[in-house]
């Protein structure tokens, strides 16, 4: 009797306990199919309990992904799948073999799986879009075999994000990214440390960053603001537009312009074709196209910069301890060259083919082969200022070269110069912007749009 006694009276806390525990379970819930334009739809719900400061384990066959912040408690699937039939049976077999699975884990994590099991057969096309809704403060760890992921709501956590076909975009984020698609655009916020974004085609685009930075795309242009930290950006085919960066900053393109802003590293610009443009840098600056011009403004260290077509222009504004041996060479183009008035350096400077061309310099120099001015096959002028230094070397097959002190008044000049440059620059890179968001917008309606 004692031990039914004792039975009785912890079964009602036992059973509590039970009914608590399936309370916090994971849940699936599946609609009835329905017809849906030219396809079947299937709606799948699931929820399960997670914490602030979890993570989401998303792996999918195939399927776009919107995440969206919700509760900070509790994680809502909504799965959409589409069969592209006119068959309701074949549309019931295929909704039946797709399995979505969703387990917590430890920590308040939980775990996500699509997957089409089963028969497959290619006549019939199925569809999958998932929109997830976790806490604000949560990490994210999502992988589709083929659709476009989109976080749309500013995060605190990380994110890495993977996909074989689709584009990958996210609002703000305050902890790592690493995103990486086979095919498509990457399109980032604010991220608050390092990121790692590469796609095999596609445009990347993306805000300031707090942290060491690798972009790179075999097909497209790269768009980035402030970094703090240092900066790899690489392209096989489009320009690269970087706002500037508190470390270095190595910036290559196989096709297209490169721009710059100020930055407190070292710099090398490298491009196939295309100009080149640098508003300010602290370290060794290494500039290199096969065709277009090279502007380098505010150099305080050395500098090498050479082009195949086009002109150099280098305002270079170093001191006796930051200034290096340096060379600006163009094969057809002119120089310009603007110096401190107190920098201790030697100039030398030639023009291979002067007929027609000569060397200007503010600065004294010994200057040999311009006495018989269309006959002389180079033109040379050689000079060391303020005592002599460090070299630069200056070069140009069919060209002027000009060398200037850079006093207020050319200073002045350059600012001018360079401040309505990048005015230009930066409208028509809004326009350019503006291009791009509508494209964009036209895409989200026409995905948005029935069937």
């Amino acid at each position: 009797m004692g031990k039914v006694k004792f039975l009785s009276l912890i079964a009602p806390v036992f059973l509590a306990s039970l009914l608590a525990q399936a309370a916090e379970q994971s849940s699936i819930t599946r609609s009835n199919p329905e017809r849906q334009g030219r396809a079947w739809v299937q709606r799948v719900e699931a929820a399960a309990p997670v914490r602030e400061g979890g993570r989401l384990l998303l792996r999918a066959d195939f399927g776009s992904v919107v995440i969206k912040t919700g509760a900070s408690d509790r994680m809502e699937c909504r799965l959409l799948l589409r069969a592209y039939t006119a068959n309701e049976a074949e549309a019931r077999r295929y909704f039946a073999n797709y399995d979505l699975g969703v387990r917590a884990l430890e920590n308040g994590a939980v775990y996500i799986n699509g997957k089409l099991g089963g028969e497959r057969q290619r006549s019939v096309s199925l569809g999958a879009e998932f929109e997830i809704k976790v806490p604000q403060r949560f990490n994210l760890d999502l992988e589709t075999q083929g659709g476009d992921i989109s976080v749309e709501n500013a995060l605190q956590g990380e994110l890495r994000a993977t996909t074989a076909g689709g584009d990958i975009r996210t609002a703000d984020l305050s902890g790592p990214l690493r995103a990486e698609t086979a095919g498509g655009n990457i399109t980032l916020g604010d991220i608050g440390q390092r990121v790692d974004a590469r796609t095999a085609g596609g445009s990347i685009r993306i805000g300031s960053v707090k942290g060491e930075t690798t972009l790179e795309t075999s097909g497209g242009e790269v768009i980035v603001g402030q970094i703090d930290g240092n900066l790899r950006a690489e392209t096989a085919g489009g320009d690269v537009v970087i706002a500037g960066a508190t470390g270095q900053i190595d910036a290559e393109t196989a096709g297209g312009q490169i721009q710059i802003g100020e930055t407190g590293g070292n710099v090398r610009a490298q491009t196939a074709g295309g100009s080149i443009r640098l508003q300010g840098a602290r370290g060794r600056v290494v500039a290199e196209t096969a065709g277009g011009s090279i502007d380098l403004f505010q150099l305080l260290g050395a500098v090498r910069a050479s082009t195949a077509a086009g002109r150099i222009l280098a305002q270079i504004v170093a001191n006796k301890k930051t200034f290096g041996s340096s060379a600006l060479e163009t094969s057809m183009g002119d120089v310009y060259v603007y110096l401190p008035v107190d920098l201790p350096l030697n100039i030398d400077a030639a023009i291979d083919d002067a007929g027609g061309h000569q060397i200007v310099s503010d600065f004294p120099l010994t200057i040999l082969g311009d006495k018989e001015e269309f006959m002389a096959r180079s033109i040379s002028g050689r000079g060391a200022l303020n005592g002599g230094g460090e070299t630069l070397r200056i070069r140009t097959v069919a060209g002027n070269i000009e060398i200037h002190k850079l006093d207020s008044r050319t200073l002045e000049q350059l600012k001018a110069r360079q401040d309505a440059e990048l005015k230009a620059w930066q409208e028509r890179r809004e326009a350019r912007e503006q291009k791009h968001r509508e494209r964009e917008e036209r895409q989200r309606a026409r995905q948005q749009e029935p069937d």
